[in-house]
């Protein structure tokens, strides 16, 4: 029976969530009436609201009452109050992964996992099948430039959609075509150890449908492990189906020339900051051939890919300095995001970071304390708590004393307005000002772009 065959009002907790928010609009283009709350309004939410859709902050007993299914995100508590006042009324509830799997078995589903990446790569591949003619659904994590949004309604049968981890999130997913772009262990919190975050990545694989492909990053240790009948690999340093050669910077650009099969097709040049988009643009590659798409279309679309929001985003400059903003919240994420910027800039970087959650602050402290080694300061902020409680000791200031090993400079500010007097303060055009983070640090980032100068 269909999913969806008698909802016709759907009431989702959390609705500001930058997925939640995305499968709103997914849900009302199919006819649906969409309601939803959230604890804070955004930008976000209030593109919902002008959509049409009603947003509340507190609980509304009316919203829960009318709605035939509720949705809920991963990240809500297990006594919150609208949750429980559904599940007392008898409400048919689901999960945002479980509402998302449905929709990749309506769909022709391209999904995207992996540690880090994700956001950027379903960007890539959504652009590609766009400039390609094949009017696809965009789902992803992060703003798209080329579309103003997280969002893309198209009429076809693609689907392209992140496939996020979190609590096996990605496990109800089934796909046609699967990339896995790294696995380097997060959300310890809930798999408990290494070895259960790469099985639930194996169990994800298996989860794709018999005629479907895999594409899989080689130079990953942990997901070149991973098999399927229909296996397509991609890498920098290892010999694989397709392969990135002569990696340099031409006038501010990143140029390589791709290898398939071994025969080279010639040169890419990315809009984006970094090399680590160089596996990026692989994938989308990859999936571009396992598609049918044409090289000439694949090589036009990345060439045109203006990326996304808070992924290595310039925001504005400060008496000639630079601000720029970037989601990094692993270590390895702040590591190529740092590079990133080397490689464009040779001028005084100064991190500024914001730590998401205590658990992944605790569970990676050590690599936290080594992954600003190429920065010339760092700064943090207070810890970004998102679902979770305190525990005790785990603050910034405890990771600024681990980080002290590694860095000569290292501040700690306890708030954004000091932060931002600072900067305004010390500002000149020898500075970048990296500012990275997943939780509310975006605020602090985009008060720049109102003072450019």
């Amino acid at each position: 029976m269909d999913f969806l065959e008698k909802v016709k009002v759907i009431h989702i907790i959390g609705i500001g969530g930058i997925s939640l928010s995305a499968l709103a609009i997914i849900l009302q283009a199919k006819g649906i009436i969409v309601s939803g709350s959230d604890k804070a309004l955004s930008p976000l939410t209030q593109k919902l609201e002008d959509n049409g859709i009603c947003v509340v902050q507190k609980m509304d007993k009316t919203l829960i009452e009318k709605a035939d299914l509720v949705v809920y995100t991963s990240a809500i508590s297990k006594d919150d109050q609208e949750m429980q006042y559904a599940l007392a009324l008898k409400k048919k509830v689901c999960s945002r992964a479980e509402l998302l799997g449905y929709f990749s078995r309506q769909y022709y589903t391209i999904s995207v996992a992996g540690s880090h990446g994700k956001t950027t790569v379903s960007s890539m591949i959504g652009h590609l099948f766009v400039v390609a003619g094949k009017d696809p659904t965009i789902h992803v994590g992060g703003i798209m430039k080329e579309f103003d949004g997280n969002v893309r309604l198209g009429k076809s049968k693609y689907f392209i959609t992140e496939a996020c981890e979190y609590k096996d999130g990605f496990l109800h997913l089934s796909s046609d075509i699967a990339v896995i772009l790294n696995e380097d262990p997060d959300h310890l919190d809930y798999f408990k150890n290494n070895e259960n975050y790469y099985k639930s990545f194996e169990k994800f694989a298996k989860n794709i449908k018999k005629e479907g492909a895999l594409i899989v990053n080689y130079d990953d240790l942990f997901a070149r492990r991973l098999k399927f009948l229909n296996c397509f690999s991609y890498a920098v340093k290892s010999r694989a189906d397709l392969q990135a050669i002569n990696i340099k910077r031409e006038e501010g650009f990143i140029t390589f020339e791709f290898l398939f099969m071994g025969l080279n097709f010639g040169k890419v040049r990315l809009k984006v900051l970094g090399t680590h988009n160089v596996y990026n643009a692989l994938a989308t590659i990859a999936v571009g051939i396992a598609s049918g798409i044409s090289l000439q279309i694949i090589k036009e679309a990345l060439e045109s890919f203006e990326g996304v929001e808070r992924r290595l985003e310039f925001v504005g400059r400060v008496k000639g300095g630079e601000i720029i903003h970037d989601y990094a919240h692993h270590p390895d994420e702040i590591i190529a995001s740092i590079k990133a910027v080397k490689e464009s800039e040779n001028r005084h970087i100064i991190s500024i970071f914001q730590p998401h959650t205590f658990t992944r602050t605790r569970d990676l402290y050590y690599e936290f304390c080594r992954a600003f080694i190429e920065s010339d300061e760092v700064w943090l902020l207070p810890v970004y708590p998102a679902r979770e409680k305190p525990i005790p000791k785990i603050t910034s200031k405890f990771l600024a004393k681990g980080i002290s090993k590694y860095n000569k400079i290292v501040r700690y500010f306890s708030n954004f307005d000091k932060c931002y007097s600072f900067i305004n303060k010390i500002a000149d055009q020898d500075k970048i000002f990296l500012i990275m983070g997943a939780g509310d640090i975006v605020s602090l980032a985009y008060k720049f772009k109102k003072t450019m100068n």
